[in-house]
């Protein structure tokens, strides 16, 4: 099968809602490729960072980035070769797999962003879902939940975030919210961001609930949960 292919970067300086000038620059880079008949494309928007003193890092990032927002192309490769699939579809459907990002802190320190992902490939509706990545920017490293939390706190952030989906639809329960469960287990693999005065818990459709409840982002203020997070913390630096 043909494709049209392009392949675009695009420099833009992108910081935190609150700028400053520790802040890192960020390289908007663009993947375009389609079939030759524009029944399918992949588009593919993907940040780089400028600005860290220690080039290797800054290098182990940006591979990083890359690497995990370029995995749908692969997807959309496999997509296309399934012909038999596709075939079933009018013929004038258009398949997508598209990324997008944004960044929600930015500092030399410390960076959070959130990869958007969407993808159409057939059926009734779209699928999509966020992935946040949380930085530290001294050696590069991925951070997780008990990288940012005391020992044994899953249980009071599982409590927290209860607390705050009940304030967030007026619930008096999870249930009553529209969760499918009444009880709330944060692992310690769960998917976060970071803000400037925030933890974001971010849940997709089909998490916790129905689809269309949408993806379901979580705030707790730093304030909030202070006791439960580790101390000297990159993003508590400001």
């Amino acid at each position: 099968m043909k494709f049209i292919n392009l392949y675009i970067a695009i420099l833009i300086i992108t910081t935190s809602a609150n700028a400053e000038v520790d802040s890192l620059t960020i390289i908007r880079k663009d993947f375009y490729q389609a079939t030759d008949d524009t029944s399918a494309y992949v588009k593919i928007l993907y940040p780089q960072i400028n600005g860290l003193d220690n080039p290797e890092v800054q290098k182990k990032i940006n591979s990083f980035l890359e690497t995990e927002f370029m995995q749908a192309k692969s997807w959309f490769d496999d997509f296309v070769a399934d012909t038999d699939y596709t075939s079933e579809f009018p013929p004038d459907w258009v398949f997508s797999f598209e990324t997008d990002f944004n960044v929600t802190y930015n500092s030399i320190e410390f960076l959070s962003i959130v990869l958007n992902y969407y993808e159409f490939t057939g059926g009734a509706h779209g699928n999509y879902y966020s992935v946040g990545y949380n930085i530290r920017t001294s050696d590069g490293e991925v951070l997780i939940l008990p990288d940012i939390l005391k020992p044994n706190s899953l249980q009071a952030l599982s409590e927290f975030c209860t607390e705050e989906i009940l304030n967030m639809f007026d619930a008096n329960s999870l249930n009553e919210a529209g969760l499918f469960e009444d009880e709330l287990n944060i692992s310690d693999d769960q998917d976060f961001y970071i803000t400037p005065d925030a933890l974001v818990l971010q849940f997709d459709p089909y998490e916790i609930a129905p689809y269309a409840m949408g993806s379901i982002d979580v705030e707790l203020k730093f304030s909030k949960i202070k006791n439960i997070l580790k101390e000297n913390l990159p993003f508590l630096n400001r």
